[in-house]
């Protein structure tokens, strides 16, 4: 059965892992190292993509890309083909190097963005190779640290960061130090998409209590407070997120109160088919 063409997009930036078939070695040594990442600086160089970040493992590599003109899955092909017959030639191998298929995760939340490069950058200490992210090596800190040129495309990644250099640059400095000292979990970018979602439907609450002249505050809508013309308030604000596409679950948590309680002020509003749905 063939797989599904993924649809890359330029000025899109993707999140890469490729592992070692059935997850053995596909560097042995720091020879085989460098002589990948000599490979990836030269199809860069030769192409579009802009790497912002990375780390080598022994059994499996993470890349960080900003796709331009040339698609990722040229660049990959070309990366792959290019190292694999460097090590078939070298350990007198056959047969496939790679797992069948490279993960190709679109990064499109900002704050998933800097998840998931302290989730790259602790790999290392993950293995239990070292226990500081700046004593590995083969990772994309260490250019960042001593200023390394040609690979990483250091000012692109602090624009993103920072909108400029220099505050990029520090506020990297400071997320990965936060990662040494307060490892996250597995990122998962949903979470985030979520989170945002809910601190915009929270700020269109804050709006709309503005937007009436009310003497309530947001506090006060959030509070176990159950006057009259609280109540109402409440209503009147689940009806018009409803409206907007916000989910019964989503309106209770902006407003801090039960999904039933959402359900019951929204009853009379919606057809019956219409309430089925949002409820499975």
């Amino acid at each position: 059965m063939s797989k599904k063409p993924r649809n890359f997009q330029i000025g899109r930036i993707y999140h890469i892992t490729h592992r070692g078939h059935n997850r053995l070695y596909i560097f042995e040594n720091d020879l085989d190292k460098a002589i990948f990442l000599d490979s990836l600086k030269k199809i860069l160089r030769e192409t579009t993509g802009q790497l912002l970040y990375y780390v080598l493992m022994d059994n499996h590599y993470h890349l960080l890309l900003e796709m331009n003109a040339t698609p990722i899955h040229v660049i990959m092909q070309r990366l792959n083909t290019s190292y694999g017959r460097h090590f078939a030639h070298t350990y007198h191998t056959s047969g496939a190097l790679f797992s069948n298929r490279y993960s190709a995760e679109e990064v499109s939340e900002p704050e998933y963005f800097n998840a998931v490069i302290k989730y790259i950058a602790l790999n290392p200490v993950r293995a239990g190779i070292v226990q500081k992210i700046g004593d590995y090596r083969w990772s994309a800190h260490m250019d960042l640290l001593q200023k390394r040129d040609g690979l990483v495309h250091s000012q692109r990644l602090f624009e993103i960061l920072g909108r400029t250099p220099e505050r990029g640059r520090t506020l990297y400095l400071e997320m990965i130090q936060l990662a040494q000292t307060q490892p996250c979990p597995v990122p998962r970018q949903s979470d985030y998409r979520l989170n945002r979602k809910q601190k915009i439907l929270e700020s269109q609450l804050a709006s709309f209590l503005a937007s009436l002249k009310s003497t309530i505050s947001l506090e006060q809508i959030q509070s176990d407070q159950r006057s009259a013309e609280i109540v109402k308030l409440r209503r009147d604000f689940a009806r018009q997120a409803f409206n907007q596409g916000y989910s019964i679950n989503e309106i209770a948590v902006a407003l801090k109160v039960s999904p039933r309680s959402v359900r019951n002020w929204s009853h009379s509003e919606f057809h019956a088919s219409d309430e089925h749905s949002i409820l499975e």
